[in-house]
C-alpha cells in the first residue's frame, strides 16, 4: 500500500469475538450488538483515544430486517463519538476483508489517519421473510423465504446454492469426497487443539449473554472421525460429495483490527509490528468463484513479487473443504500452513464478520510465532474472491 506515492498503512491491533454455532451461545445477541461488542473490545487494545478513530466500515452481508444502515448502529452503541465516520459494507463473504481493505485506501491516500475496520454477522438472527406479501394475497399458500440463505448462500445468478456451484468444481477437478472428509476432520482437530491451548486468548472478546459469558469458540467436533463424516448424506446433488460435514458451518460473530499511517502511528510514539501491504480482488464467472481464490493468490503474489514460499501462514477462509482442497493442490500450499488453527468447516463462516475475525487472528499468529507474512481472505458468491497480504515492517 506504499507505491505510487501512498502511505504505509500499519495495523495497530485487532480483536474478535468468539464464534457462536447457528442458534448457539450466541443466538440471543443481535447482530449489530456483536459489532459493538468488537468494537468496544478493539479500542481497549490499543492506546488511542476513541475520538482519534476517524472512520469505521464494517461488513455485514445478512441486512433483511436488521435495521438502517447497520454498522452506524454498531457505532452508535459503541464507545465510539456519535460523529465517527462510518460505512457499511455488503460483498457477501468478502465483506469484512473488503471493508478492512477500503479503510486500508483511503488511510493510504491521506483522506484519513486512523480506521477501525471488519465486520460483525448474526446468522442465528436471520429473519424469514415473505416476498411480494406487500401486495396481498387473496387465497392460497404463502411461502416464507429464509433471508440467511437468500441474502448469504444463494447465487441469485444462476439460481442455485453456492454449494451446488462446488459440486462443478468437484466434477471438474476431480476432487475425492475422501480427500475433502480429511480435510474437515483436520480442520476439527486443529481447531480443538487450538482451543484447548488457549492460543486465542488474546485476541477474543467476551460476549455477555442472558445464558452467560461466552469466552471461547463454538462450534469444533474433535471426536468426529472419518466414518462419521462418511456417514452423512450430499447436502446439493444426489451423487454429490458436499456434505454438512465438509462444508462451512453456519454461525455468528464479528471482528476487526485498527489500522494507520504509518507516520500518524509514530507521531504518537507507537511501533506497529505489521503492516497491510497490499490487497486484490478478482472476478470469474459466477460458477468459478472456487478458481477464482486460486487466481487472487496468483495476482496478488505476482503484483508483490512473491512467491507461495514467501507466505508464512495462509488463512482462506474454508467455504468448502473442496475449495481448500483445490487452492492447495493448484498452488502447492503445505497442509500445515493452510488454515494451521483450523478454519470455518470446525469454527464456522458468520459470512459478513469473517474477513474481520479472520484479520484478527492472522496478526495474532504472526506476532505470536514470529512469522513475517500472512494472506487473509476468501472466495465472493458471484465468482470472485479477495485477499489481502499482511507483512512485518
Amino acid at each position: 500500500m506504499d507505491g505510487n506515492g501512498a502511505s504505509e498503512v500499519v495495523i495497530l491491533d485487532g480483536a474478535r469475538t468468539p464464534h457462536g454455532e447457528l442458534v448457539g451461545s450466541l443466538a440471543d445477541v443481535a447482530a449489530v450488538e456483536l459489532g459493538q461488542i468488537a468494537i468496544d473490545g478493539i479500542l481497549e487494545r490499543v492506546d488511542l483515544a476513541p475520538e482519534q478513530i476517524e472512520w469505521v466500515s464494517l461488513g455485514n452481508a445478512i441486512q433483511a430486517g436488521i435495521g438502517q444502515v447497520p454498522a452506524r448502529q454498531a457505532v452508535i452503541r459503541s464507545a465510539l463519538p456519535n460523529d465517527t465516520a462510518v460505512t457499511t459494507i455488503n460483498e457477501a463473504s468478502g465483506s469484512g476483508v473488503r471493508a478492512i481493505c477500503l479503510a486500508a485506501d483511503r488511510v493510504a491516500t491521506g483522506r484519513i489517519d486512523i480506521a477501525l475496520a471488519g465486520g460483525f454477522e448474526s446468522m442465528s438472527n436471520a429473519p424469514w421473510i415473505l416476498p411480494d406479501y406487500r401486495k396481498g394475497r387473496r387465497h392460497g399458500h404463502v411461502t416464507a423465504r429464509d433471508s440467511m440463505i437468500l441474502d448469504s448462500l444463494w447465487d441469485m445468478n444462476l439460481d442455485v446454492h453456492m454449494g451446488e456451484i462446488t459440486e462443478g468444481l468437484v466434477d471438474r477437478e476431480g476432487i475425492e469426497r475422501t480427500a475433502q472428509d480429511e480435510y474437515a476432520l483436520e480442520s476439527h482437530q486443529l481447531a480443538a487443539d487450538a482451543i484447548e491451548s488457549g492460543v486465542y486468548d488474546e485476541e477474543l472478546v467476551p460476549v455477555e449473554t442472558p445464558a452467560g459469558v461466552v469466552d471461547l469458540d463454538e462450534g469444533p467436533r474433535p471426536d468426529s472421525t472419518l466414518e462419521d463424516l462418511a456417514s452423512l448424506r450430499p447436502a446439493f446433488a444426489r451423487d454429490g460429495t458436499i456434505t454438512a460435514g465438509n462444508a462451512s458451518k453456519l454461525s455468528d460473530g464479528a471482528g476487526g483490527v485498527v489500522m494507520a499511517s504509518a507516520a500518524t502511528a509514530e507521531d504518537l510514539g507507537l511501533d506497529p509490528t505489521f503492516r497491510l501491504r497490499d490487497y486484490e480482488v478478482v472476478y470469474r464467472e459466477p460458477d468459478e468463484f472456487n478458481e477464482a481464490v486460486g487466481d487472487v493468490i496468483e495476482r496478488l503474489l505476482e503484483a508483490n513479487q512473491l512467491d507461495i514460499g514467501d507466505i508464512d501462514t495462509f488463512w482462506v477462509n474454508e467455504a468448502f473443504s473442496a475449495q481448500s482442497v483445490y487452492v492447495m493442490d493448484r498452488l502447492d500450499i503445505p497442509r500445515e500452513q493452510m488454515n494451521p488453527l483450523g478454519g470455518a468447516v470446525a469454527y464456522g463462516h458468520p459470512i459478513g464478520a469473517s474477513g474481520g475475525m479472520l484479520a484478527a487472528s492472522v496478526i495474532h499468529q504472526l506476532a505470536r510465532d514470529g512469522l513475517d507474512r500472512g494472506l487473509v481472505g476468501m472466495s465472493i458468491g458471484g465468482g470472485g474472491a479477495i485477499m489481502a497480504l499482511i507483512e512485518r515492517r
